[in-house]
């Protein structure tokens, strides 16, 4: 991490959470109820190829 500012161990939890498994799945329905579609599209441990 650079510079005096950077919380680099808060940023790890954060990471970790919004890669979570419990995450990922609000992320995909996210927007369904209202909208009909998600809004969002979980990428969590895809490959670029899978896109």
């Amino acid at each position: 991490a650079n510079g005096p500012r950077v919380n680099a161990a808060g940023g790890k939890v954060l990471a970790d959470f919004m890669l979570s498994p419990e995450v990922q799945q609000v992320i995909k329905t996210f927007g369904v109820d209202k909208y009909g579609q998600p809004l969002f599209v979980p990428i969590a441990g895809k490959k670029d190829e899978d896109f």
